[in-house]
């Protein structure tokens, strides 16, 4: 199918879904959990928990993201190992000379980043990298699931992952490094690219989200497959088990709740009603 012809097919599909938050019935009755759409880095100065997340929130006794990060010390490191480049290369060593001057150039000249840094970050994988040059350009930023985290502490509520620390890296790692430059480079060109998404987010249109991922991602083969459509199978059992026993906060990236492989879509093939929720 074409690209227009696709955009247009979601586009009709997905007009019911501009929420990020979600009411979900277990199938007793008994249960009353919630679904929340995240972005997982935006300005702080556009962030916002509103009374209605607040509640929602609140009312449940596990708060369940993509991945616990509720993590010792030494999950903290293992996680860490698995973010930077193996051997000891850099960014230098899997790019050609051409792609490394021009990430060099973009960092430090465009972004000013000092050299010291660049060095330091240059020893990441480049998905990784994409997301430290994101943090570096918001400069103030906030986090929702980090948020969730402290809140959870605060109100002495248990943590879950959907999947483990290690397989959200296995699926990283289904990207080669040459793809992963290419992406970095392709993110640098298209500067616009994360103020789109943000704006479709603010605005809670994750029907323009999903299209804006699928449509950035069409040049890497299987990306949409590896990061949503199978993550979001995978998640299914886990989440159904969970909101039958306890009321459950669920927040998982908006780009996984819409699409006819998304969160809400297999929630609803499996027979349960969202109710979407209006934030204040």
């Amino acid at each position: 199918m074409k690209t227009g012809l696709l955009l247009v097919s979601l586009l009709a599909s997905f007009l019911a879904n501009s929420q990020l938050l979600y009411e979900i019935k277990s199938k007793d009755g008994q249960h009353t959990s919630y679904i929340f759409g995240t972005i997982h880095l935006m300005p702080k100065e556009q962030f916002n928990i509103d009374s209605t997340l607040t509640a929602a929130f609140n009312k449940s006794s596990m708060i369940a993201m993509e991945v616990d990060l509720n993590m010792d010390l030494a999950q903290k490191i293992e996680l860490a190992k698995e973010t930077i480049l193996p051997e000891g290369k850099t960014l230098r060593d899997i790019c050609t000379d051409a792609q490394y001057q021009l990430i060099y150039t973009y960092a430090v000249d465009s972004m000013h980043m000092s050299k010291k840094k660049f060095k330091r970050y240059s020893r990441l994988k480049p998905f990784f990298f994409s997301s430290v040059m994101l943090q570096e350009s918001l400069e103030d930023t906030k986090s929702y699931e980090l948020e969730f985290v402290e809140m959870a502490k605060k109100g002495s509520k248990k943590t879950m992952g959907l999947e483990s620390i290690q397989a959200q890296m296995q699926t990283i790692n289904t990207v080669s490094l040459e793809d992963q430059v290419r992406m970095l480079i392709d993110g640098m060109n298209q500067t616009q690219g994360y103020d789109a998404m943000l704006s479709n987010y603010l605005s809670e249109s994750i029907d323009a989200l999903y299209i804006d991922i699928i449509t950035e991602s069409e040049g890497f083969p299987n990306f949409v497959e590896n990061f949503l459509n199978k993550r979001n199978s995978q998640w299914i059992p886990v989440i159904t088990d969970q909101i039958e026993r306890e009321n459950t906060f669920i927040a998982v990236g908006a780009g996984h709740l819409p699409g006819p492989n998304g969160v809400l879509a297999l929630l609803r093939a499996q027979g349960y009603s969202l109710t979407p929720i209006r934030r204040n």
